[in-house]
Protein backbone atom coordinates (compact mmCIF):
# COMPACT_ATOMS: atom_id res chain seq x y z
CA UNK A 1 0.00 0.00 0.00
CA UNK A 2 1.41 3.10 -1.04
CA UNK A 3 1.71 6.13 1.62
CA UNK A 4 -0.22 8.83 1.56
CA UNK A 5 2.46 12.25 2.36
CA UNK A 6 1.31 15.27 4.40
CA UNK A 7 -0.49 18.13 2.99
CA UNK A 8 1.33 21.08 2.58
CA UNK A 9 0.57 24.79 1.56
CA UNK A 10 0.76 25.48 -1.97
CA UNK A 11 4.44 27.12 -3.04
CA UNK A 12 5.08 29.82 -5.81
CA UNK A 13 8.69 28.68 -5.38
CA UNK A 14 8.18 25.06 -5.98
CA UNK A 15 5.97 25.37 -8.70
CA UNK A 16 8.46 27.38 -10.96
CA UNK A 17 11.45 24.85 -9.71
CA UNK A 18 9.41 21.90 -11.06
CA UNK A 19 8.64 24.03 -14.62
CA UNK A 20 12.29 24.53 -14.82
CA UNK A 21 13.56 20.76 -13.62
CA UNK A 22 11.02 19.25 -16.45
CA UNK A 23 12.39 21.27 -19.11
CA UNK A 24 16.22 21.17 -18.33
CA UNK A 25 15.59 17.52 -17.95
CA UNK A 26 13.10 16.86 -21.06
CA UNK A 27 14.20 19.93 -23.48
CA UNK A 28 14.46 17.45 -26.56
CA UNK A 29 11.72 15.48 -25.86
CA UNK A 30 9.65 18.91 -25.11
CA UNK A 31 11.49 20.62 -28.50
CA UNK A 32 10.25 17.80 -30.60
CA UNK A 33 6.97 17.20 -29.36
CA UNK A 34 6.26 20.66 -30.06
CA UNK A 35 8.07 21.13 -33.49
CA UNK A 36 6.11 18.33 -34.73
CA UNK A 37 2.42 19.00 -33.11
CA UNK A 38 2.56 23.52 -33.11
CA UNK A 39 5.58 24.23 -35.05
CA UNK A 40 4.52 22.30 -38.67
CA UNK A 41 1.26 23.88 -38.56
CA UNK A 42 2.66 27.11 -37.91
CA UNK A 43 4.80 26.75 -40.25
CA UNK A 44 2.37 25.96 -43.01
CA UNK A 45 0.59 29.21 -42.36
CA UNK A 46 3.35 31.24 -42.38
CA UNK A 47 4.60 30.05 -45.84
CA UNK A 48 0.91 30.83 -46.83
CA UNK A 49 1.27 34.09 -45.61
CA UNK A 50 4.22 34.84 -47.13
CA UNK A 51 3.63 33.47 -50.19
CA UNK A 52 0.39 35.08 -50.66
CA UNK A 53 2.57 38.84 -49.94
CA UNK A 54 4.74 37.59 -52.33
CA UNK A 55 2.32 37.32 -54.89
CA UNK A 56 0.19 40.57 -54.13
CA UNK A 57 3.33 42.17 -54.57
CA UNK A 58 3.96 41.03 -57.70
CA UNK A 59 0.16 41.59 -59.23
CA UNK A 60 0.37 45.07 -57.92
CA UNK A 61 3.56 46.12 -59.15
CA UNK A 62 2.13 44.90 -62.49
CA UNK A 63 -1.15 46.74 -62.09
CA UNK A 64 -3.60 44.73 -61.92
CA UNK A 65 -5.80 44.62 -59.14
CA UNK A 66 -7.97 41.36 -60.17
CA UNK A 67 -4.75 39.38 -60.68
CA UNK A 68 -3.75 40.70 -56.44
CA UNK A 69 -7.02 39.63 -55.27
CA UNK A 70 -6.88 36.32 -57.68
CA UNK A 71 -3.60 35.96 -55.95
CA UNK A 72 -4.99 36.46 -52.18
CA UNK A 73 -7.82 33.72 -52.78
CA UNK A 74 -6.28 31.00 -55.02
CA UNK A 75 -7.72 27.35 -53.95
CA UNK A 76 -4.19 26.73 -53.72
CA UNK A 77 -3.22 29.21 -50.78
CA UNK A 78 -6.93 29.14 -49.34
CA UNK A 79 -6.41 25.11 -49.23
CA UNK A 80 -3.15 25.34 -47.23
CA UNK A 81 -3.94 27.87 -44.79
CA UNK A 82 -6.95 26.03 -44.03
CA UNK A 83 -5.06 22.83 -43.63
CA UNK A 84 -2.38 24.75 -41.20
CA UNK A 85 -5.45 26.17 -39.35
CA UNK A 86 -6.89 22.05 -38.50
CA UNK A 87 -3.91 20.64 -38.06
CA UNK A 88 -2.83 23.61 -35.62
CA UNK A 89 -6.38 22.70 -33.99
CA UNK A 90 -5.26 19.35 -33.66
CA UNK A 91 -1.93 19.55 -32.84
CA UNK A 92 -2.28 22.06 -29.62
CA UNK A 93 -5.00 20.19 -28.44
CA UNK A 94 -2.33 16.88 -28.55
CA UNK A 95 0.85 19.05 -27.38
CA UNK A 96 -1.01 19.86 -24.36
CA UNK A 97 -2.01 16.09 -23.43
CA UNK A 98 1.66 14.52 -24.67
CA UNK A 99 3.31 17.47 -22.70
CA UNK A 100 1.41 16.72 -19.39
CA UNK A 101 1.87 13.11 -19.35
CA UNK A 102 5.85 14.23 -19.98
CA UNK A 103 5.88 16.81 -17.09
CA UNK A 104 3.70 14.77 -15.07
CA UNK A 105 5.60 11.75 -15.34
CA UNK A 106 8.91 13.49 -14.88
CA UNK A 107 7.64 14.47 -11.45
CA UNK A 108 6.43 11.20 -10.57
CA UNK A 109 10.03 10.29 -11.40
CA UNK A 110 9.25 8.53 -14.44
CA UNK A 111 10.79 9.31 -17.51
CA UNK A 112 8.16 9.57 -20.41
CA UNK A 113 9.15 8.14 -24.22
CA UNK A 114 8.29 10.54 -27.35
CA UNK A 115 5.95 7.64 -28.47
CA UNK A 116 3.97 7.41 -25.18
CA UNK A 117 3.67 11.37 -25.00
CA UNK A 118 2.07 11.19 -28.82
CA UNK A 119 0.04 8.62 -28.16
CA UNK A 120 -1.42 10.82 -24.49
CA UNK A 121 -1.43 13.44 -26.67
CA UNK A 122 -3.66 12.35 -29.74
CA UNK A 123 -5.89 10.33 -27.59
CA UNK A 124 -6.84 13.14 -25.56
CA UNK A 125 -6.85 15.79 -28.18
CA UNK A 126 -10.87 15.94 -28.66
CA UNK A 127 -11.47 16.23 -25.07
CA UNK A 128 -9.07 18.43 -24.27
CA UNK A 129 -9.63 20.41 -27.22
CA UNK A 130 -13.39 20.30 -25.96
CA UNK A 131 -12.30 21.66 -22.53
CA UNK A 132 -10.24 24.51 -24.08
CA UNK A 133 -13.16 25.50 -26.57
CA UNK A 134 -15.05 25.57 -23.06
CA UNK A 135 -13.31 27.76 -21.11
CA UNK A 136 -12.51 29.97 -23.87
CA UNK A 137 -16.22 30.65 -24.71
CA UNK A 138 -17.02 30.80 -20.90
CA UNK A 139 -13.98 33.22 -20.44
CA UNK A 140 -14.98 35.18 -23.27
CA UNK A 141 -18.46 36.25 -21.87
CA UNK A 142 -16.77 36.92 -18.73
CA UNK A 143 -14.58 39.23 -19.74
CA UNK A 144 -17.74 41.12 -21.76
CA UNK A 145 -19.38 40.88 -18.81
CA UNK A 146 -17.07 42.50 -16.53
CA UNK A 147 -13.95 41.37 -17.50
CA UNK A 148 -13.25 39.68 -13.35
CA UNK A 149 -16.08 37.01 -14.33
CA UNK A 150 -13.89 35.75 -16.87
CA UNK A 151 -10.97 35.86 -15.03
CA UNK A 152 -12.03 34.11 -12.06
CA UNK A 153 -13.25 31.03 -14.44
CA UNK A 154 -10.01 30.94 -16.20
CA UNK A 155 -8.37 30.62 -12.51
CA UNK A 156 -10.80 28.07 -11.23
CA UNK A 157 -10.31 26.05 -14.68
CA UNK A 158 -6.99 26.30 -15.17
CA UNK A 159 -6.00 22.04 -14.39
CA UNK A 160 -8.90 20.98 -16.20
CA UNK A 161 -6.81 19.57 -18.42
CA UNK A 162 -4.14 17.35 -16.59
CA UNK A 163 -7.17 16.23 -14.43
CA UNK A 164 -8.87 15.24 -17.32
CA UNK A 165 -5.41 13.63 -18.63
CA UNK A 166 -4.03 11.93 -15.18
CA UNK A 167 -7.53 11.12 -13.40
CA UNK A 168 -9.60 10.28 -16.42
CA UNK A 169 -12.27 12.51 -15.20
CA UNK A 170 -14.18 13.25 -18.21
CA UNK A 171 -14.74 16.70 -19.54
CA UNK A 172 -17.05 18.54 -17.34
CA UNK A 173 -16.13 16.55 -14.33
CA UNK A 174 -13.19 17.84 -15.11
CA UNK A 175 -14.15 21.38 -14.55
CA UNK A 176 -15.61 20.82 -11.25
CA UNK A 177 -12.12 18.92 -10.34
CA UNK A 178 -10.20 21.85 -11.36
CA UNK A 179 -12.61 24.27 -9.34
CA UNK A 180 -12.04 22.43 -6.23
CA UNK A 181 -8.58 21.63 -6.55
CA UNK A 182 -7.40 25.66 -7.45
CA UNK A 183 -9.91 26.50 -4.39
CA UNK A 184 -7.80 29.18 -2.01
CA UNK A 185 -4.81 28.74 -4.27
CA UNK A 186 -6.19 31.00 -6.96
CA UNK A 187 -4.22 34.35 -6.09
CA UNK A 188 -1.25 32.69 -6.25
CA UNK A 189 -1.84 30.63 -9.17
CA UNK A 190 -2.78 34.24 -11.30
CA UNK A 191 0.43 35.50 -9.85
CA UNK A 192 2.15 32.45 -11.36
CA UNK A 193 0.15 33.50 -14.81
CA UNK A 194 1.11 37.07 -14.71
CA UNK A 195 4.61 36.30 -14.09
CA UNK A 196 4.42 34.20 -16.91
CA UNK A 197 2.44 36.51 -19.60
CA UNK A 198 5.48 39.68 -18.65
CA UNK A 199 8.31 37.03 -19.81
CA UNK A 200 6.23 36.06 -22.84
CA UNK A 201 5.51 39.77 -23.62
CA UNK A 202 9.75 40.97 -23.07
CA UNK A 203 10.76 38.02 -25.30
CA UNK A 204 8.36 39.13 -27.84
CA UNK A 205 9.47 42.36 -27.91
CA UNK A 206 12.85 41.78 -27.78
CA UNK A 207 12.43 39.80 -30.93
CA UNK A 208 10.27 42.18 -32.93
CA UNK A 209 12.90 44.21 -32.10
CA UNK A 210 16.02 42.46 -32.98
CA UNK A 211 13.62 41.76 -36.62
CA UNK A 212 13.33 45.39 -37.02
CA UNK A 213 17.06 46.19 -36.51
CA UNK A 214 17.77 43.48 -39.10
CA UNK A 215 15.49 45.37 -41.73
CA UNK A 216 15.96 49.20 -41.10
CA UNK A 217 14.38 49.93 -37.09
CA UNK A 218 10.80 49.28 -38.43
CA UNK A 219 8.36 48.28 -40.96
CA UNK A 220 7.97 51.96 -42.53
CA UNK A 221 11.54 51.73 -43.55
CA UNK A 222 10.84 48.00 -44.85
CA UNK A 223 7.78 49.34 -47.05
CA UNK A 224 10.21 52.46 -48.03
CA UNK A 225 12.76 49.87 -49.66
CA UNK A 226 10.14 48.07 -51.41
CA UNK A 227 8.33 44.57 -52.32
CA UNK A 228 11.28 42.37 -51.66
CA UNK A 229 12.54 43.48 -48.55
CA UNK A 230 9.08 43.83 -46.89
CA UNK A 231 8.33 39.76 -48.04
CA UNK A 232 11.50 39.18 -46.30
CA UNK A 233 10.41 41.26 -43.32
CA UNK A 234 7.59 39.40 -43.07
CA UNK A 235 8.95 35.95 -43.53
CA UNK A 236 11.58 36.70 -40.38
CA UNK A 237 8.92 37.96 -38.28
CA UNK A 238 6.87 34.57 -39.26
CA UNK A 239 9.62 32.52 -38.51
CA UNK A 240 9.80 34.43 -35.18
CA UNK A 241 5.86 34.10 -34.57
CA UNK A 242 6.66 30.01 -35.02
CA UNK A 243 9.61 29.78 -32.89
CA UNK A 244 7.69 31.63 -29.97
CA UNK A 245 4.93 29.70 -30.22
CA UNK A 246 6.67 26.34 -29.86
CA UNK A 247 8.44 27.60 -26.71
CA UNK A 248 4.78 28.77 -24.77
CA UNK A 249 2.62 26.17 -25.85
CA UNK A 250 5.41 23.67 -24.37
CA UNK A 251 6.11 26.00 -21.46
CA UNK A 252 2.79 26.86 -21.25
CA UNK A 253 1.39 23.05 -21.01
CA UNK A 254 4.00 22.34 -18.41
CA UNK A 255 3.43 25.27 -16.43
CA UNK A 256 0.07 24.10 -16.07
CA UNK A 257 0.96 20.40 -15.22
CA UNK A 258 3.86 21.38 -12.71
CA UNK A 259 0.35 23.73 -10.73
CA UNK A 260 -1.98 20.64 -10.96
CA UNK A 261 1.26 18.30 -9.48
CA UNK A 262 1.45 21.28 -6.77
CA UNK A 263 -2.37 21.30 -5.82
CA UNK A 264 -2.73 17.62 -5.86
CA UNK A 265 0.29 17.25 -3.08
CA UNK A 266 -0.39 20.41 -1.04
CA UNK A 267 -4.22 20.14 -1.18
CA UNK A 268 -3.96 16.15 -0.85
CA UNK A 269 -1.08 14.84 -0.19
CA UNK A 270 -0.58 12.50 -3.25
CA UNK A 271 2.76 11.64 -3.57
CA UNK A 272 4.62 11.24 -6.72
CA UNK A 273 4.81 7.47 -7.31
CA UNK A 274 0.78 7.54 -7.00
CA UNK A 275 0.44 10.14 -9.46
CA UNK A 276 3.40 7.87 -11.88
CA UNK A 277 1.21 5.07 -11.40
CA UNK A 278 -1.90 6.35 -13.80
CA UNK A 279 0.54 6.29 -16.57
CA UNK A 280 1.54 2.08 -15.59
Amino acid sequence: MTATLPAAGFNIGQVISRLFGVVSRNFVLLLLLALLLVGLPGAMLAYAQVSVLGDMLSAQNGGDPNAAFAAMFSPARVGLGIAGALIGVVGNAALQGAVIHASVSDLSGRRATFGECLSTGFRFFLPLFCIGLIVAICCFFGYLIFFVPGVLLGLAWCVAAPAEVVERTGIFAAFSRSADLTRNNRAAIFALIIAFFVAVFIVQMVLNAVGQIGFGFGSAAVLRSGAPDLRNFVAVQSVMGVVLQVAVSSLASAGIAAIYFELRQAKEGVGADQLAAVFD
